[in-house]
């Protein structure tokens, strides 16, 4: 829009008028340029002052399509508005969003990285009672064992004392059985023998 309004104004007629013009141009420019200064308060402004102030004030010729006095310093002060606006709407925004997501993925990484630590030494503790569950069971089975055992060599010796005491009641049982039957047989013979020997004397 400025721009547009520089050409109107300088559209160079004669020499004479060109100077006029010119100057009118100037003094009706300078409340928007002043105005956009403001608004943007940036220091690459001073680029586009002193671009303006190193354009001749009084190098325009009659006959020249432009008069670049204005003009570029118009467009220097638009192309470092549109920037400003730019950086605040667009490229600010989405460099702060690039840099949140690449923390969070440093986070994420770094996490990671701490999890697996972690999955390391749930691994080893794993390890570690799987380890002592199978002392404990082989203790305990040694321990079983152990007791069968003895319980088995108990029962043994058990069984063994009642058969030899029942073994030694049978032997007694005889022996006394034997005994009674050789007295019976010797009292037997004793009286068969007096029996013949009465049968002799008295014949």
């Amino acid at each position: 829009m400025f721009t547009v309004v520089a050409r109107a104004h300088i559209a160079p007629v004669t020499k004479a008028s060109a100077k006029h013009t010119k100057a009118h141009a100037k003094a009706a420019a300078k409340p928007a340029i002043a105005k956009a200064f403001d608004r943007v308060k940036l220091p690459a402004l001073t680029l586009a002052m002193q671009a303006a102030s190193m354009v001749p004030a009084a190098h325009a010729e009659a006959g020249k399509l432009f008069d670049f006095d204005l003009t570029l310093p118009i467009i220097a002060t638009e192309f470092l508005l549109l920037m400003t606006i730019l950086d605040k709407t667009v490229f600010g925004p989405v460099g702060k969003a690039l840099d949140d997501r690449d923390e969070l993925i440093r986070s994420q990484l770094a996490a990671v990285g701490d999890n697996s630590t972690e999955v390391d030494n749930l691994i080893a503790q794993k390890e570690q009672i799987i380890a002592d569950a199978r002392s404990e069971v082989a203790a305990e089975i040694a321990a079983m064992k152990k007791k069968m055992d003895a319980d088995v060599a108990a029962a043994a010796d058990k069984a063994k004392a009642e058969v030899d005491q029942q073994i030694a009641t049978a032997m007694a049982s005889l022996e006394e059985a034997r005994k009674s039957s050789q007295s019976q047989v010797d009292a037997q013979a004793t009286a068969i023998a007096d029996q013949i020997i009465q049968k002799v004397v008295s014949v």
